[in-house]
């Protein structure tokens, strides 16, 4: 069979080598991978083969985006609406690698094979942070993720981390926590929304809801309860994006994982980082939880004048 040019387009490295590797060991789909950051060696590829399938971020401008030949072309932007030309097909970019192939091969010209490979949507998009390497920056790094998005959409950040830093990220004009919305959760009033935009804060354009501050609290939260939660915030409020930041004492750490559509996982050019990193990827493999790697982008941080560079 006659292999099709898929080629990805992107400044975030780590990004797209991820979503490169994912869609690549889909065999059956017959794709041949190509990965891009700069447009130069992009176009001379494009002189030599044809491209059937682009995903191309947004950073690129329209104008350079359209210097490229493609048969169908994907713009990866992290907030809906955009404006883009009329060849131009809009690409959600953090969701799972299951959901972009389901857009991509029900709007490309092979629609025989999008209908047999039409997976879930969700309404709203999970983002995971988590990390098994502690005292990395992994807050930060959720924080600033979720600002970022938030320029786009709106934005909700809850941090489920037995220690959460208090009021050196939160303010304390809250007064309820998420263990308040937890408990709104289980009434089933039907006015969850409600209840979450009189319980905010603001840090940029982003909403947080203040974290569970007694660690016990936390660590009585089940599973079921989480995910009731997660599941209400998406069907039941505005928001666009939910950002869980994760530590290692929420109940279910790993159907959390499983059910987010992108997992950020943090780790540094350490030995025993790179043993921890290994051990938690062999952990999700030994319980059934491999699903999680399919939707993992992995981000290697370095710290900078005390402060976490990406």
């Amino acid at each position: 069979m006659h292999q099709k040019n898929f080629v990805i387009c992107d400044q975030e490295a780590d990004y797209a080598r991820n979503l490169m590797q994912m869609i690549g060991g889909r065999k059956e789909l017959g794709f041949q991978m190509h990965m891009f950051q700069k447009l130069e060696p992009l176009k001379k590829f494009a002189e030599q083969k044809p491209i059937q399938i682009l995903l191309i971020g947004e950073e690129y401008s329209q104008e350079e985006r359209l210097e490229i030949p493609a048969a169908e072309r994907f713009v990866l932007v992290k907030a809906e609406g955009r404006y883009l030309a009329d060849e131009e097909k809009e690409l959600y970019k953090y969701q799972s690698v299951d959901q972009i192939l389901t857009k991509v091969l029900e709007l490309s010209v092979d629609k025989e094979r999008a209908v047999a490979k039409t997976l879930r949507k969700t309404r709203g998009s999970l983002i995971g942070v988590y990390s098994p390497i502690h005292r990395i920056g992994k807050t930060k790094y959720a924080l600033e993720l979720g600002k970022e998005l938030a320029e786009k959409g709106p934005v909700l950040y809850l941090n489920l981390e037995e220690y959460a830093g208090g009021e050196h990220y939160f303010s304390k004009e809250q007064e309820q926590n998420l263990g308040d919305l937890l408990y709104y959760s289980k009434q089933e009033t039907g006015n969850l929304g409600l209840r979450i935009s009189m319980m905010t804060g603001q840090i940029g354009n982003m909403d947080y809801i203040r974290p569970i501050p007694v660690v016990q609290d936390l660590q009585a939260v089940t599973a079921e309860e989480w995910m009731q939660l997660f599941e209400q915030i998406v069907e039941k409020s505005i928001y666009e994006v939910l950002i869980l930041d994760l530590g290692d004492s929420v109940n279910g750490l790993f159907s959390i994982l499983e059910k987010c559509d992108s997992v950020h996982t943090l780790s540094i050019e350490e030995p025993a980082a790179k043993a921890k990193l290994q051990q938690y990827t062999e952990n999700l493999l030994r319980t059934g939880h491999e699903k999680i790697l399919e939707h993992t982008v992995q981000k290697v941080v370095r710290s900078r004048n005390g402060g976490t560079v990406i």
